[in-house]
């Protein structure tokens, strides 16, 4: 039995979790009441797990690439041939909104060369800061395509301030035996890696920065 934090009594969220037996695990830490404390300077790292089995997750590249713009999570799992009941929604809600987003805004083609890039600017990241594998599936989303994101707010710890981070894999299943744990495993060398950076501070305090070194790449988001 889970002994709450400071004896409050569980969120759903944290009910939920416990029941999937992910509370308090890798990625999971933050989606809770109890994750609140868990200080940005102990690890934005993209050195995470699903801790899920492979038939649960995105854990490697998609058996097909994407054919029509995904509308809906059901798309999105059948594509990625995921159960229904698989909870990785909960944390792939923030690339699949980003997706979401250049899909509205009528930027995206049917098919990108190698010189595309995509530069989106992220705003007030709070617990996507522990959560930055989940980014990844971006790569899958994209193709071929130099992704670049700058993440701004003032939740970005003043020691990371002006960090790169490079996602170049998909978050590893559970699964000793899978392919996400061999040395190349869910990489795809010929395609560019995630980009992030931190910015710590409000987007508009840090804007002429972000500019400056943003001034040799087009976005086109």
């Amino acid at each position: 039995m889970t002994w709450w934090k400071n004896h409050e009594f569980p969120s759903a969220r944290c009910l939920f979790l416990q029941s999937i037996k992910l509370h308090q695990k890798g990625l999971w830490k933050s989606e809770c009441i109890c994750g609140r404390d868990v200080a940005p300077l102990k690890g934005l790292s993209v050195e995470a797990e699903w801790n899920l089995q492979s038939s649960l997750c995105p854990c490697a590249e998609p058996k097909n690439p994407v054919s029509s713009a995904l509308a809906s999570w059901e798309a999105y799992y059948q594509w990625r041939s995921l159960p229904l009941h698989s909870p990785v929604a909960v944390l792939l809600h923030w690339p699949l909104t980003l997706y979401h987003c250049v899909q509205l805004s009528r930027t995206q083609t049917p098919r990108y060369d190698g010189q595309d890039t995509l530069c989106i600017h992220y705003l007030g990241p709070e617990k996507e800061l522990l959560q930055l594998a989940a980014f990844g599936e971006l790569r899958a989303l994209f193709p071929s395509v130099q992704i670049h994101i700058e993440l701004v707010g003032p939740e970005v710890p003043k020691s990371r301030d002006g960090e790169v981070v490079n996602i170049s894999r998909y978050a590893c299943c559970s699964d000793k035996s899978c392919c996400c744990k061999s040395s190349i495993g869910s990489k795809d060398l010929s395609c560019t890696a995630v980009t992030l950076k931190l910015w710590k501070g409000f987007y508009h305090e840090r804007c002429s920065d972000i500019l400056k070194v943003l001034s040799t790449i087009t976005p086109i988001f």
